[in-house]
């Protein structure tokens, strides 16, 4: 694959996530008004929930799809293509369901777990249609990832964040009690993503490098499915620890707040204005990162698989340049403009402080989306996988004990989340530095 074509890639994916992230923006500007500060503290702790489901079924194994995809493209092997796409989609489809009806059977525990009451089961109900149907949109997404057709899953996400957009606002506007926008909610996630996987459905059934009446052996689908596995396996524990010490990490922090000497209604809000108003501008920067990412890594993989070791670098200079860019940039305008800009979007003042105490957050954390990506196409994902765990690990520790601390409240979040950043891109980087100097040798 070409640096240019790389480039497209990119900027098509960008162009899409851009207005997928500016929906998403908008979207939590509506919901912070008509759900209030506690309603998207409950939406975001059923949200994470819901991360920690479906990160065994939509990191690894997409991820790994697209690579093998991409090399069985490569060496114009349309069979063997076909054979990793259906036995991933299977295997994916059976793992989502089998944790979908965990979930049911287990929502009156979870939910006294995750919101203290038992009665509002039908919160973590909500999301089980979810977990199956964004599990098959994300293998979906893999294989025009590795077949090189970018527009349709890119078209498809600007589908899926419009589907559920209009979904809860149309509803909203004949619901008065915030509870039950809260659960609209977060049933416009299966709505968003039902409509999505229609149309990828169609899609693929046009796609004139999948056979529509392929049939498999038993040992081919065995064989695929294994190799799939395997490469998926240590990005999905990477991605799983990850998802579960963040989600750790979200629930500790109402209760911890509470010692600082605020109630727990006010330490839901505040945790509400950090995950509703705050975190959708440290994210932003990821629409770059993002689109960036899910090219990079079949396209570095196949480079290594054909031995060209020197476009691989070129990508990779290509890709840090890019996201350091764009980090610095949303750093510099969030120290400066942080506090406007949110008074401005939010009317919130608290907001934009902590957006500015914040602003160094977007710079690496773009930095470890793009390294730790880097890093696992060139099969350092185990390394990887310690750094990214060993600093979650440091991040959960440091706000269990910081978080009661008065004279630092929230702020303790803020300044260990971005200190465990900056740890994690130090760490990242040096395992990034003498990989490449072995490809030199």
């Amino acid at each position: 694959m070409r640096v240019p074509n790389l480039v497209l890639s990119t900027i098509i994916l960008f162009i899409s996530n851009l207005i997928v992230r500016l929906l998403g923006f908008l979207y939590k500007i509506f919901l912070s008004r008509v759900m209030g500060d506690v309603g998207l503290g409950i939406y975001h702790m059923i949200f994470n929930f819901l991360m920690i489901c479906i990160a065994l079924t939509t990191t690894g194994i997409p991820t790994a799809l697209s690579c093998l995809v991409a090399k069985k493209n490569a060496l114009n092997s349309k069979k063997d293509a076909n054979i990793f796409f259906i036995s991933t989609l299977y295997v994916a489809f059976f793992i989502s369901l089998f944790i979908s009806l965990i979930v049911s059977v287990c929502s009156n525990y979870l939910s006294l777990r995750l919101l203290k009451n038992e009665s509002l089961n039908l919160f973590v109900l909500s999301i089980c249609p979810a977990i199956v149907l964004i599990t098959i949109s994300n293998v979906f997404r893999g294989y025009f990832y590795g077949i090189k057709k970018v527009m349709v899953p890119a078209i498809g996400q600007v589908i899926e964040q419009l589907t559920r957009i209009l979904f809860v606002f149309l509803l909203s506007m004949y619901i008065s009690d915030k509870a039950m926008i809260c659960y609209v909610t977060l049933i416009g996630i299966s709505m968003g993503e039902a409509i999505n996987v229609l149309y990828m459905s169609i899609c693929l059934y046009k796609e004139s490098s999948l056979y529509n009446t392929f049939t498999i052996r038993l040992r081919d689908f065995y064989y695929s499915s294994i190799e799939t596995l395997k490469m998926a396996l240590p990005i999905t524990c990477n991605r799983m620890s990850s998802v579960i010490l963040q989600s750790v990490s979200s629930m500790i922090v109402p209760s911890r707040l509470v010692l600082s000497g605020i109630s727990y209604d006010q330490s839901i809000g505040v945790y509400g204005i950090i995950c509703g108003m705050v975190m959708p501008f440290v994210y932003l920067p990821f629409t770059i990162g993002s689109a960036l990412v899910v090219n990079l890594i079949p396209s570095i993989s196949q480079e290594i698989a054909l031995n060209k070791y020197k476009k691989v670098r070129m990508k990779i200079n290509y890709s840090l340049v890019l996201t350091i860019g764009v980090g610095l940039i949303s750093s510099i305008f969030f120290y400066f403009s942080g506090e406007e800009l949110c008074l401005l979007v939010f009317n919130n003042k608290l907001a934009g402080q902590y957006l500015k105490a914040m602003y160094l957050a977007p710079l690496f954390l773009c930095l470890n989306q793009t390294l730790s990506s880097i890093l696992h196409a060139i099969r350092k994902e185990i390394i990887a996988s310690i750094n990214t765990i060993s600093t979650m690990v440091i991040q959960v520790i440091a706000l269990y004990f910081l978080l009661p601390l008065p004279h630092l409240h929230i702020y303790a979040y803020i300044y260990t989340v971005t200190a465990t950043s900056i740890l994690t891109t130090i760490l990242h980087s040096i395992v990034l530095v003498k990989a490449l100097k072995e490809m030199k040798s």
